[in-house]
């Protein structure tokens, strides 16, 4: 979101998976990646977003752009992958709590996050949109002055928002919450990352909202994963695996599976 944020993709929350026993790649917890030949377990906290990190309904496992690139990187290891799954606004108090190892959730690097985490190299870079009810005649940020505009809690838009001369902000602790809310006209529009807005509109065709197209984002979203400030073992080896990934075909083909391409590269 957003440093993080994400949108039509709550279509439903699952339960928390349980956390793996052992903090195993915690530097705390004396794990060290790739260093021994016992096979590491890697938590992943997420808030089960699609397209960017959630449970496969069919499959149970890992998937998504984030979900995806960190089962590559993981697989490159030799680690095992587990989740942990709680609200997007909780993922860092999670992560600094060692309920898991590393947050794998489309987050935004931002220097506010940056102060209680660190973040891997860039993963990709993806904008903002804005989603408006179907028969709206809002074409852009300009015309959001007086109106009411919407967020999803623990994202950056929460701030955004407010800077664009809203006459009431409100916030939604879910992205189903968020798009509901632009479908009822609790809120004149809302902003949230395109890329979620769009899948969930694949997924299933709603008239009664749209995104604004064309749309120029204020925010060129830089996705990162993030990891607590004591790991710097893993964090190392989380961007050397980056490293690696974005040398294969199998990066941009991720990116392109969610709707996104060469324009959402991150260098």
């Amino acid at each position: 979101m957003k440093s993080s944020s994400k949108l039509g993709k709550r279509l439903g929350a699952l339960l928390p998976m349980a956390v793996a026993a052992a903090v195993a790649l915690s530097a705390c917890g004396g794990g060290s990646s790739g260093s021994s030949t016992e096979q590491k377990t890697l938590t992943i906290a997420t808030s089960n977003d699609a397209p960017f990190s959630f449970t496969d309904a069919s499959s149970g496992q890992l998937t998504g752009i984030d979900g995806e690139m960190i089962n590559a990187i993981a697989e490159a290891k030799g680690w095992k992958v587990k989740t942990f799954v709680t609200d997007f606004n909780t993922l860092i108090p999670a992560l600094q709590a060692k309920k898991a190892d590393v947050i794998v959730d489309a987050m935004y690097i931002t220097d506010k996050r940056k102060e209680q985490i660190n973040f891997t190299d860039p993963w990709y870079v993806q904008g903002e949109g804005m989603l408006v009810p179907g028969d709206s005649t809002l074409k852009s940020r300009d015309d959001v002055k007086g109106k009411v505009l919407g967020a999803q809690t623990g994202t950056v838009f929460t701030d955004f928002i407010g800077t664009l001369g809203a006459s009431q902000t409100k916030f939604f602790d879910s992205q189903a919450a968020l798009i509901s809310a632009v479908e009822n006209k609790q809120v004149d529009a809302a902003f949230t990352d395109s890329a979620v807005v769009a899948y969930s509109l694949v997924q299933k065709p709603n008239p009664k909202i749209k995104l604004v197209s064309p749309y120029t984002p204020y925010y060129p979203g830089t996705i990162g994963a993030g990891v607590r400030k004591d790991d710097s073992q893993l964090l190392a080896d989380l961007n050397s695996g980056l490293a690696e990934l974005k040398k294969s075909p199998k990066y941009l083909e991720i990116l392109k599976k969610y709707g996104l391409g060469e324009d959402n590269v991150s260098k």
